[in-house]
């Protein structure tokens, strides 16, 4: 095996990591270390509204239902510093018992502090209304193991 092969091995890797942190800083730690995922100028496209910055991803995502996300599948295409990564998602919300599937397409960079999101679009597939025993609403959030 090659450098360059031992390379894209280690930055596939990576960024499955930030794709697993993207899920699991939202739902056991504090939001701002789910923040600290994104670059400082990073765009986030949903419900059809465009967010420029950390600041304007907070002041909307601070605010999202919580939930269990429960990422999917991903394929990620590397192109030295840069990668496009889509990944299929399920979300379920423990506010209102709805939930909603679709995809995520995003753009990572490769940074200092190592690969973070630049561009994350999420397009929705489908939303639904969990069943009465299926009891999401009773899922505490922020998780805690101790």
């Amino acid at each position: 095996m090659t450098n360059p092969d031992i390379q894209k091995i280690a930055d596939e890797l990576a960024i499955r990591r930030l794709l697993d942190e993207y899920c699991l800083r939202m739902e056991i730690n504090a939001f701002d270390e789910w923040l600290d995922l994104f670059t400082d100028d990073a765009v986030y496209e949903v419900h059809r509204r465009v967010l420029h910055g950390r600041e304007a991803i907070s002041a909307m995502l601070s605010q999202a239902p919580h939930g269990v996300h429960l990422p999917g599948a991903a394929r990620i295409e590397i192109d030295g510093d840069t990668a496009d990564v889509v990944q299929s998602y399920l979300f379920l919300s423990n506010s209102d018992d709805k939930w909603n599937s679709g995809w995520y397409q995003r753009k990572v960079v490769r940074t200092a502090q190592g690969w973070k999101f630049s561009l994350t679009r999420v397009k929705f597939a489908r939303v639904g209304e969990m069943t009465p025993h299926e009891k999401a609403r009773l899922l505490v959030f922020p998780v805690s193991f101790e």
